[in-house]
């Protein structure tokens, strides 16, 4: 079936012998700085993904402990006052 396509005007042309079973040698594999080399990679995106992620786990936590903490406070105050009061004898107010 013709095929109504122009013929490129550029032919890619092979530029490098290549050789059937003659294999360029391979430097050995340094686990180390591949593990290095991949975690400078990714340390910027996960530094930033565990810093959201630990501001929602904050926001979260504060949000539910604030009431709590205003009855404590809330408690040691009254507490304080009437002990004040009752050091210098104002407690029948």
């Amino acid at each position: 079936m013709p095929s109504n396509k122009p013929f490129p005007r550029f032919v890619p042309t092979l530029t490098e012998v290549v050789r059937t079973g003659v294999a360029r040698p391979v430097p050995p594999l340094d686990r180390e700085r591949l593990v290095e080399q991949v975690l400078q990679a990714v340390k910027p995106r996960l530094e930033q993904q565990l810093r959201q992620s630990l501001g929602v786990l904050i926001d979260e936590q504060l949000r539910q402990a604030s009431p709590q903490w205003r009855r404590e406070i809330e408690t040691t105050v009254e507490s304080v006052v009437a002990r004040a009061l009752a050091e210098r004898g104002l407690d029948k107010l």
